[in-house]
């Protein structure tokens, strides 16, 4: 089809497909992320993010780790957990409570039902190569994203005395054990002293490094006109629904603004994107001439976001993902926000019902559940000049005769280094690193 294609239109000595240049390899289970030359202050050495393979989990925490290494050039290396099912995973989610008072042997004893042994043996290895002692608060960080993770990070940061980190508010533990939390606001989390909370969640994204993989998708997928759009699309879950219809409808209404005004479209769906949905975009890409790039995750494994953000001028993404509406605004971009249909009607009923009892001071904010509680999050970022609703955003182009194009006001009032929670979360971790101590059990 002319002008458009889903795959790369180079291919490697074998014949294959020839993915774009990444700037990382994180293929390896156990993989060195990061290393530089550490300055004197603060003293830190390594950073261990331990990982349960979902890749949200993995994006957030290596966002943080990113930052921490870059202002102290500590180490960053990343343990996987191992993958619990069945019985184990719940007698470990059953025992996790124990890890709560606090002692080397409960940590121990959790750590042998959860299949922990590897674990602790790799990284007091770790250990052992650095030099770094157990009780040496300020040299190592355990970081962890996720349940799961949050309580080996536990159990380790007992036998080992260290600091320890987690992103989002684990399950059954909370944020009291840990010496730093750093905690999205859809979460309500307490104002306590140990708790970070975030505008949307912490990733990946560097603005300044956006350039050069963005480059090589425009290289491999060349745009016929000055101005890009990047369309990313998410999928069903609890509250959300993407259908065919919905694609046929509202991503049609993109469509017909780029063909009006010119624009490339720039394309990706993610793993939650449904098979009925998937075809849809194929359907309606196949009938424009202003697809550039389509890439379908079920069919492709390369993660393509961060070239798009940067080389597009405006990012449209549905409402069901914050993660990739934080990434969008990390980039820089003013995030055109896509509603997505909504699951279930006595969900909605019920949902709209506590948000309307929260609105008049019947309820605390903390019991909205479901989409009124993402949405507390997307009117954070519309009040900081980050987002956008689609139907704004139609509005905006259609007045008094303005601009086809919309792009970002650039005297919106912003912070001077842009907005990113990884860097602010490592920032503020740092800050109070010194004032971390995790005294023996026997003093």
């Amino acid at each position: 089809m002319p002008g458009f294609s889903e795959r790369p239109d180079k291919t490697s000595k074998n014949g294959a497909a020839a993915p774009l240049r990444r700037r990382s390899d994180w293929d390896d289970p156990i993989v060195r992320v990061a290393r530089g030359e550490r300055p004197p202050m603060p003293n830190l050495k390594l950073v261990v993010s331990l990982t349960d393979g979902i890749q949200s989990h993995t994006n957030q925490s290596r966002g943080v780790s990113l930052w921490l290494s870059r202002r102290t050039g500590a180490e960053v290396l990343e343990l996987e957990i191992p993958e619990l099912k069945g019985v184990r995973r719940r007698k470990a989610y059953t025992a996790v409570a124990k890890l709560l008072e606090g002692n080397r042997r409960k940590a121990r004893d959790w750590l042998a039902l959860a299949e922990g042994e590897n674990v602790i043996r790799t990284l007091g290895h770790w250990l052992l190569e650095r030099g770094i002692r157990e009780g040496d608060s300020s040299s190592l960080i355990l970081l962890s994203a996720g349940s799961m993770p949050s309580f080996y990070n536990v159990a380790l940061g007992y036998i080992w005395r260290c600091t320890c980190a987690a992103i989002m508010t684990p399950s059954v533990i909370g944020t009291e054990p840990f010496d730093f939390a750093i905690v999205p606001e859809h979460d309500y989390p307490l104002d306590l002293s140990n708790i970070l909370t975030t505008v949307g969640t912490p990733n990946l994204i560097v603005r300044e490094e956006l350039a050069a993989v963005s480059g090589s998708l425009l290289r491999q997928f060349p745009p016929q006109s000055d101005r890009r759009w990047g369309i990313l699309i998410g999928g069903d879950d609890r509250n959300y629904r993407i259908t065919a219809e919905w694609i046929q409808k509202q991503l049609g209404k993109v469509f017909h603004e780029a063909q009006r005004s010119n624009v490339d479209l720039y394309i990706a769906t993610s793993k939650k994107t449904s098979r009925d949905a998937e075809s849809a975009i194929r359907r309606l890409a196949a009938n424009s001439d202003r697809v550039r790039f389509l890439l379908i995750a079920s069919a492709d494994p390369l993660n393509p976001v961060p070239a798009m953000l940067g080389a597009c001028d405006e990012v449209f993404v549905t409402d069901d993902s914050i993660n990739m509406v934080s990434e969008a605004a990390t980039a820089g971009h003013r995030v055109v926000l896509l509603r997505a249909e909504r699951a279930g009607a006595v969900k909605r009923h019920l949902q709209k019902l506590t948000s309307g009892m929260v609105a008049v001071g019947l309820l605390p904010k903390r019991t909205l559940w479901g989409v009124p509680r993402f949405d507390q999050t997307f009117r954070s970022f519309e009040k900081m000049g980050l987002l956008i609703e689609f139907k704004d955003w139609i509005k905006e182009r259609r007045r008094d005769g303005a601009s086809p194009f919309a792009p970002l006001d650039e005297d919106m009032d912003f912070d001077p280094d842009g907005f990113n929670e990884a860097r602010r979360a490592a920032d503020w971790i740092l800050e109070n690193l010194g004032d971390v101590t995790h005294p023996s059990e026997d003093e």
